[in-house]
């Protein structure tokens, strides 16, 4: 199994800012089942990279500006008693939890290349690439970074809760990161995050009833009162997961045949 070696964990926080974001009925039930992975790797064949430590350190500037467009990203999911509701909470004066944990790593006895082939891929080394995201009780972190040096090459992954992204989000998040990172602020300015919460709004109640059960407030009553949240998600032990790969003309040919409307 390869081994990971934690350089540093040092934390990555936006301008100072206070915002108090609650969660939606559709949101708050995500909040036992919290986590979104993602690990990208990245080949230097070429050896092309520049050194890791100025890497990494662009890679962390980069995700303070793009987090100053995504405050929520960079703040903690909260229980608030007195309403009952559960909220996205990021705080100016929180010096000890606020801000985004960024891992920099090395776990050099694994491969870049062989890691991101199309064979059946190792999934321990997998699990090592991402950190693990502190969501087992509230307050719980929002997203966890981690940069991590391979043999040629780097990987680049993000834990994430559910409560606040979705797998579209997500790359959403990613590319803004990425356009930062580039300097490519035309591509960075493209992506305008929203964070209304009325954008989606719930359809009327039909009685007194739906209308309590299908509150916020009943919602995470229900979550954070009568369900652990002290879990693990096991993994198989032979689990395997396969990289498909897919040309542009490929690409296209996908983006063409995809069905229009909602759904």
């Amino acid at each position: 199994m390869p081994t990971v070696k934690i350089i540093e964990v040092p934390r990555v926080t936006p301008p100072p800012e206070d915002l108090v974001l609650r969660l939606s009925a559709l949101d708050a039930q995500w909040i036992t089942i919290p986590l979104i992975q993602r690990v990208l790797l990245f080949d230097d064949a070429g050896g092309q990279f520049p050194p890791f430590a100025s890497l990494a350190s662009s890679l962390r500037v980069s995700l303070a500006a793009t987090l100053a467009r995504f405050p929520p990203f960079a703040g903690r999911i909260v229980f608030i008693p007195s309403t009952g509701d559960a909220a996205i909470h990021c705080s100016a004066s929180d010096k000890e939890g606020g801000g985004v944990r960024f891992v920099v790593a090395e776990m050099e006895d694994a491969d870049a290349r062989k890691l991101a082939g199309d064979t059946g891929h190792d999934v321990d080394a997998f699990k090592a690439l991402v950190p693990e995201l502190a969501a087992e009780a509230l307050p719980a972190e929002v997203l966890a970074v981690q940069v991590t040096r391979l043999k040629g090459g780097v990987a680049v992954g993000v834990a994430m809760h559910h409560a606040v992204v979705d797998g579209r989000s997500v790359w959403r998040f990613l590319k803004a990161w990425a356009s930062a990172c580039r300097g490519d602020m035309a591509d960075t300015a493209a992506v305008t995050p929203s964070f209304d919460r009325a954008a989606v709004p719930l359809p009327p109640a039909r009685s007194s009833r739906e209308a309590r059960c299908g509150s916020t407030r009943h919602i995470c009553h229900w979550y954070i009162c009568y369900s652990p949240l002290g879990f693990s998600i096991p993994f198989a032990p032979d689990c395997r997961r396969p990289t498909y790969r897919a040309g542009q003309t490929k690409q296209a040919a996908l983006q063409t045949s995809r069905p229009h409307g909602p759904g």
